[in-house]
């Protein structure tokens, strides 16, 4: 059978136009969906980011507050183990003279008597009393035998012979120490000043002079 076509062409023309509108009209709504889709995703991984920022930001400022706190801490240790140093050294120093008197008592002979002890950071001056020359004449060269103690040794006021055996004299005696006693120097920290103590006399103050008579003990056998 014979089919004829006596529509117009413009007629199908129009139906091609709304088919392609149609076509694009989808994909203009899957497009724009695919982008809000996206952009709520952004937003969503976005907020996340920020989440983790946070947190992270909050350590840093952890780590920082942490690190300042080691730092003042470690400021704290100078002035401790300053204070440590010099106490160790005050302890170490106020040995250093009873060790003197310990050796001085050795080589003291037992006849004589001292009658003070006032001691420097650089000598010993002894007031001793002996009943005779030759009680003086043992201790000095007692005294000399002590080398390792004393660099020198001088003394005065000795009487001329003949002595009074029942009265005795007083003497003196100044012994220069082999190495001096000098007091430790005050840190900063304790307030003490840049300006080292070594060299200056040791005072009565500060010091633990000898205040006798006493009698000592035999000095050893050369």
């Amino acid at each position: 059978m014979l089919k004829i076509n006596l529509l117009p062409p413009y007629i199908f023309e129009r139906r091609r136009v709304r088919q392609t509108a149609f076509l694009f009209g989808l994909i203009f709504m899957l497009t724009f969906g695919g982008m809000v889709t996206w952009w709520f995703m952004l937003g969503r991984r976005e907020a996340d980011l920020r989440a983790q920022f946070a947190v992270k930001d909050a350590e840093a400022k952890q780590v920082l507050a942490l690190e300042d706190t080691i730092k003042a801490e470690e400021a704290k240790i100078p002035p401790i183990k300053d204070r440590m140093d010099y106490f160790n050294a005050v302890t170490a120093y106020n040995e250093k003279f009873p060790a003197v008197y310990e050796e001085l008592v050795k080589y003291t002979y037992e006849r004589v008597l001292y009658r003070s002890i006032a001691p420097s950071n650089t000598q010993l001056t002894i007031a001793a009393h002996a009943k005779s020359l030759g009680d003086c004449g043992r201790y000095l060269l007692n005294i000399y035998r002590a080398r390792h103690l004393f660099s020198a040794v001088t003394i005065s006021a000795v009487p001329g012979y003949p002595s009074d055996p029942a009265a005795g004299f007083d003497f003196t005696v100044t012994a220069t120490l082999v190495s001096s006693i000098d007091p430790p120097a005050i840190p900063g920290t304790l307030g003490g000043g840049a300006t080292s103590q070594t060299g200056s006399t040791y005072t009565s103050s500060s010091a633990p002079p000898i205040q006798n008579p006493v009698e000592l003990p035999p000095p050893p056998t050369p």
